[in-house]
């Protein structure tokens, strides 16, 4: 069951009480956050999103490499990697698809930070965002254990042990939220972290719906009295 459809059952409870008692009764929506670790599942709660695939940045068989504070802005979304040992404080790098480890989990190019950390900063409204999500070192290092993230969202959540795996399967993490994702930072259990296929929507919020629903009952109330 996803966030609207939880929304409208706690609404249709709180709203056919208030109408048995002939009196309103406050309805009340606290904001909450779905976690997927499949991206079929979550495309499919989510419906049509924004892709940002880092291909075309980096020479083939190369990298593009950004070190400054203002980061990496593709579709709308900011990439900020910091890094303790770089100059600027910060330190990421789009990786060709032709080098082997970044090849050997499929995909094309990818998104490396410099240390453990990536930092994005999401479009106004955006209430969905997912990611695939890689670890250097289980493709440099065959045999390594599976790595694991941590992720945190601007409205305040934060999951942890969330795993990923090594080649060539890429682990996918994703949200959905009642109210807006301003930003989200993944934290690797390891060095270099990867990410690839960054996706995000503005899902309508289910004070939209509220509305509407509230309003249907209001009428169907009214044609009563």
């Amino acid at each position: 069951m996803n966030l609207v459809h939880l929304t409208l059952r706690h609404v249709a409870v709180c709203v056919g009480l208030s109408l048995s008692l002939g009196s309103f009764l406050p309805c009340p929506v606290q904001a909450a956050v779905v976690e997927y670790t499949d991206r079929a599942a979550w495309l499919a709660a989510v419906g049509s999103v924004t892709n940002v695939d880092f291909e075309g940045i980096a020479p083939p068989g190369g990298e593009t490499l950004y070190v400054t504070p203002a980061g990496l802005t593709l579709s709308g979304v900011n990439f900020l990697a910091p890094q303790s040992i770089s100059p600027s404080g910060f330190s990421e790098e789009v990786v060709s698809g032709d080098v082997p480890y970044v090849g050997s989990w499929g995909s094309g190019d990818k998104l490396q930070a410099g240390e453990v950390e990536v930092d994005m900063t999401l479009p106004k409204g955006v209430t969905a965002v997912g990611s695939d999500i890689m670890v250097t070192l289980n493709a440099v290092a065959p045999g390594s254990p599976s790595q694991t993230y941590t992720a945190t969202l601007s409205t305040g959540e934060t999951f942890t042990n969330i795993p990923s795996s090594p080649p060539p399967h890429r682990s996918f993490i994703g949200f959905i939220s009642t109210s807006p994702i301003a930003s989200l930072k993944l934290v690797s259990s390891a060095t270099f972290p990867m990410i690839d296929n960054v996706a995000f929507s503005a899902v309508p919020e289910p004070s939209t719906v509220l509305l509407i629903v509230v309003a249907l009952l209001a009428m169907r109330l009214f044609r009563r009295l």
